[in-house]
């Protein structure tokens, strides 16, 4: 599974150009059998000084010439033409793909909480060889609770969600771990109260054990009326402990809404079990991984790494900065993705410069690209 664009079978060569050589010597050849044909049937031996013997020499290869070059001129023009309607029909279908790949949620803010309380500015101050790795999973502090880390989220928020026109609706959607999962209905009601959001909102909450990244990509391609939180509750969990959300939009209801509060982009993932057709089509569709500058990888072996760094060096795309997640918060599980998206979008706020996240879930890569806000938003 990657990227759904079609290979191109039936492709069309461009015709052979004219070359003014061959017909040259071509019209010289028909001069000589021409000279030989009509010799052998002049009715004299004196046909070298008669001028009518020199005018048929002449005159009829330019007439033969004439007309087989006007037929290759014909059949040129029509083959140019034919070449030029599938050339420019494949141009079309490339540029529409690149625009699909291309297509972006705006993220209105970020948030995470980790119980080491490691940020991306620290991040940024420590060089990535200083970080030792953690090898073990870590745990909040059983003096705080899933509420308290609700109301922080939503504290957070409510600058932000004070530009937006208090008539739009946010759905909330909690993810949670099976560890973590519980009723937190009340929780979030409570909080929400508590940080004094305008906005109505919807709940819904699902118990998920992989990344279900499906969600966040059915986005894209399904316009929406209203603000998406996304909410990963992985308060409990197998590995380590993390809270992370994203406050999203598609691009179209983000321009309907006529605000400039987007901290970035996150381009459409890519999903796939094959990681070096994943790659290349990501490199021909979704120009922007090129200019990635900080690679993220969550919830990957070493071996994987190192196939990812070969597959990107060999695009020639150099990053600038690696962060292996298990490194900064410990033992990773499938929903540590949504961690580092939130940690990657919350990095290009700070260097401006493109992220790649990348992990795998159910045996699958799984690939984003987070960039700067365009202009064109």
């Amino acid at each position: 599974m990657s990227w759904p664009k079609p290979n191109v079978i039936n492709t069309l060569k461009p015709p052979v150009k004219i070359h003014r050589g061959r017909w040259v010597l071509f019209f010289i050849i028909l001069i000589l059998i021409t000279a030989i044909l009509l010799a052998l049937m002049w009715p004299d031996n004196n046909f070298i000084s008669q001028w009518t013997f020199w005018v048929g020499v002449l005159f009829i290869p330019t007439v033969i010439s004439g007309i087989v070059v006007s037929v290759r001129l014909y059949l040129y023009g029509l083959a140019q033409e034919e070449y030029e309607i599938w050339e420019q029909e494949q141009n079309h279908i490339e540029h529409n793909w690149q625009e699909w790949a291309m297509q972006s949620l705006m993220v209105l803010d970020s948030f995470y909480k980790v119980p080491n309380q490691i940020s991306t500015q620290k991040l940024l101050l420590d060089s990535p060889n200083q970080i030792v790795q953690l090898n073990n999973s870590l745990i909040f502090d059983e003096k705080y609770t899933f509420k308290d880390y609700a109301e922080d989220l939503l504290f957070s928020l409510r600058e932000v969600l004070s530009a937006i026109p208090k008539t739009e609706v946010i759905d909330i959607t909690v993810y949670s771990s099976p560890e973590s999962f519980t009723y937190i209905d009340d929780d979030i009601n409570n909080a929400y109260r508590s940080a004094e959001i305008l906005q109505p909102y919807k709940l819904y909450h699902q118990i998920v054990s992989r990344t279900n990244i499906e969600k966040l990509a059915e986005l894209y391609d399904t316009p929406q009326s209203s603000l998406q939180l996304i909410v990963i509750n992985n308060f409990i969990s197998s590995g380590s402990a993390f809270l992370c959300a994203l406050l999203l939009t598609d691009k179209q209801h983000y321009q309907e809404l006529a605000i400039d509060i987007a901290k970035s982009e996150i381009l459409r993932p890519m999903i796939t079990d094959n990681l070096l057709t994943g790659v290349n089509q990501m490199v021909e569709m979704q120009p922007a991984i090129n200019d990635v500058k900080q690679l993220w990888f969550a919830n990957l072996n070493a071996e994987q790494e190192v196939d990812i760094n070969k597959l990107l060096a060999d695009q020639k795309i150099s990053p600038d900065q690696l962060y292996k997640l298990e490194s900064i918060v410990g033992n990773q599980t499938e929903l540590s993705y949504w961690l580092s998206l939130a940690l990657g979008c919350e990095m290009i706020t700070q260097t401006q410069k493109n992220n790649l996240i990348t992990a795998m879930s159910q045996n699958q890569w799984l690939f984003s690209v987070v960039t700067t806000v365009s202009r064109e938003s």
